[in-house]
């Protein structure tokens, strides 16, 4: 399964264009804060859908500009991203949280560094969840499907940031009766 694949497809469903657009299209969704996609990613699955024919490609040139392929989906990458669309709706996925890494090694760090780096783990992870706040302001509203996303993830990271409160005061316990 492809997530890059199925933004792609979906973009494409709604009108046709080139690498460049869509790069441009991802940015102004902000879509690389909920999925990974980069750049390279962008230009590398199109080709890739290209080649796999879930996509058409037409080489146009616009006055004095060089030549450009604006890409559009076909029959079979309509039916690619129904698939996608199906096989993420029946298996999610799992959600894999980085800082997990950091909590299972802090045993390794004196208690004091510890403490200075769950404070800072807290502090970002409540600047991320403000951060992402902004786009739920009126001024920023999208999509209905956009700001659900973007409460989903305002959520989750609103759900680490008392677990990380929470998991302060139990290693504050813990060095104390170690």
């Amino acid at each position: 399964m492809s997530t890059i694949d199925l933004m792609l497809l979906g973009v494409l469903m709604q009108k046709p264009m080139n690498a460049y657009e869509m790069k441009k299209e991802m940015e102004k969704r902000s879509v690389q804060n909920w999925i990974k996609i980069s750049s390279p990613s962008i230009y590398k699955n199109f080709l890739k859908l290209f080649k796999l024919g879930y996509v058409d490609g037409k080489v146009v040139r616009e006055g004095e500009m060089p030549e450009k392929t604006v890409y559009s989906i076909n029959d079979k990458g309509r039916n690619y991203f129904l698939r996608l669309m199906q096989q993420y709706s029946e298996n999610p996925g799992n959600v894999y949280v980085d800082f997990c890494a950091f909590i299972a090694n802090l045993e390794n760090t004196d208690s004091e560094t510890g403490l200075q780096m769950i404070e800072h783990l807290r502090e970002n992870l409540a600047f991320k969840r403000e951060s992402i706040n902004e786009y739920l302001k009126p001024e920023h509203h999208g999509s209905f499907y956009a700001t659900a996303i973007i409460e989903l993830y305002s959520q989750m990271y609103g759900l680490f940031e008392n677990w990380a409160k929470k998991f302060r005061e139990g290693y504050v316990k813990k060095q104390e009766t170690d």
